[in-house]
């Protein structure tokens, strides 16, 4: 799984780079309702608003899924109640132990 990540990061930081360094002429951002503009790069707001929307899209499927992890949250509760209490004594080796007490 590691290795899948960094085939995929790899070249996406790459790519995000190059079209970086490729778009590096000024535009001037006008925030309308108010008297102010901002000069920058025009990669800068590029990103900024795949990141708002990047993150805006994963706010909303964690919030979807959000009832599907207390569901999964309550089944591993019960199954933990219903489940016998594990001591940590293997029972083959307990098994063992209670012949070899007989055998004495």
């Amino acid at each position: 799984m590691r290795i899948l990540y960094w085939i995929i990061s790899i070249p996406l930081a790459i790519l995000i780079a190059i079209f970086a360094v490729s778009n590096r002429a000024l535009v001037t951002l006008s925030l309308w309702p108010l008297p102010y503009e901002v000069d920058m790069p025009l990669f800068l707001p590029i990103m900024v608003a795949l990141l708002i929307g990047l993150g805006i899209g994963l706010t909303y499927e964690w919030l979807v899924h959000g009832k599907h992890r207390r569901a999964v949250k309550r089944m591993d509760t019960e199954l933990r109640r219903l489940r016998p209490e594990e001591t940590g004594n293997d029972t083959p080796n307990a098994n063992k132990a209670i012949s070899q007490q007989k055998a004495s």
